[in-house]
């Protein structure tokens, strides 16, 4: 059976102060991904998501897994922040924007110095990628909001204990 997501259109427009904010692309030329976590503590069960779109808003490829159980929900976003960093890698896309809607992982990613936390334990792998490739990665924050995309294929994953993976197909 194949189940059809809709993504949200991309925009341009400023948010209102009714209006959430909304995905954005990312400066010409460059790849914005789109991570993020489930965690459901009372069934045991968190997935990650990924989702890579172009500066038109095009979706270049995703995938969203279940994952076993890890700890606590800044843990699963930490693995889906190294997931996103490791795709990014993988496609070998040159400028590449991962945004997460996890404030504290995020912000704890950008502090200069050691994190001797269990999640800067965790965040260990995905700073090591961001230093060896020079430049071409950064992690940025993004409200929820703007990244539903991910947050609905991950969601799927963990509800149904099952894996989405795709790509854009392209014309020849």
């Amino acid at each position: 059976m194949i189940t059809r997501l809709r993504l949200p259109p991309p925009t341009t427009a400023a948010p209102t102060a009714a209006t959430p904010p909304r995905w954005h692309p990312p400066p010409t030329g460059s790849v914005k991904i789109n991570v993020d976590g489930a965690f459901l503590p009372t069934a045991h069960l968190c997935a990650i998501g990924v989702l890579a779109r172009d500066s038109s808003g095009v979706v270049l490829g995703g995938f969203a897994r279940p994952l076993p159980v890890i700890g606590p929900a800044s843990a699963v976003e930490a693995s889906a922040l190294f997931a996103g960093l490791e795709f990014a890698i993988a496609n070998g896309w040159a400028s590449t924007l991962i945004e997460s809607d996890a404030t504290v992982l995020v912000n704890k990613l950008h502090r200069p110095t050691p994190d001797l936390s269990l999640l800067g334990d965790l965040q260990a792998p995905s700073r090591h990628l961001i230093a060896a490739s020079c430049g071409r990665l950064c992690v940025g924050f993004g409200p929820r909001s703007a990244n539903s995309a991910a947050h609905t294929f991950d969601s799927w994953a963990c509800q149904h204990n099952d894996v989405i993976s795709f790509t854009s197909v392209c014309p020849s």
